[in-house]
């Protein structure tokens, strides 16, 4: 093996250095919120960064400079990534809520059972009456939108009155 393969494989043990970081960071940081967990972060891939030069025998500053080069790009690529997947994942959740409500409203819409067939994402919250219910973003606009079109959030099913609530994450 020559020099540039010896230096191809440091290069490649720093990359995965900076992606191991993240993970130790995340384990070790549990329960620390922003922006502490971002310093700590920073002087945890430091100190792994630190302890890789020192490990890998390689003196040189041109050396160091493309080591943490690689390896913060590394830590930055998977970071971003999973920061990424969390606002889709976040956006994506949506809950609806119905509760039973023990007086009759001022105000209120009447559902039909054939309504209630057309919206199974309401149908479902009013079954589970007091806890809230996850449905898909496109559901959920649609019930909200079925029941912004009749003006009201108070419904009658029935002989049973409901309070609809629509949350987001």
């Amino acid at each position: 093996m020559d020099d540039s393969d010896s230096k191809l494989d440091k290069y490649v043990l720093f990359f995965f250095l900076g992606i191991f970081t993240f993970f130790l960071s995340g384990y070790v940081l549990s329960g620390v919120h922003a922006p502490m967990s971002i310093f700590l972060m920073g002087l945890i891939y430091l100190a792994l960064l630190a302890l890789g030069i020192v490990l890998s025998r390689e003196r040189s500053a041109g050396f160091a400079l493309k080591a943490f080069a690689v390896s913060f790009v590394a830590l930055f690529l998977i970071s971003a990534g999973f920061f990424a997947l969390s606002a889709y994942s976040h956006s994506s959740a949506k809950w609806i809520e119905a509760d039973k409500l023990d007086f009759e409203p001022d105000e209120y819409a009447v559902v039909t059972e054939e309504e209630l067939n057309e919206y199974p994402a309401l149908r479902e919250a009013i079954e589970a009456s007091g806890s809230s219910v996850k449905v898909g973003p496109g559901e959920w606009t649609r019930t909200y939108e079925f029941l912004n079109e009749k003006g009201f959030y108070e419904i009658k099913v029935g002989g049973d009155y409901y309070g609809i609530s629509f949350m987001t994450a």
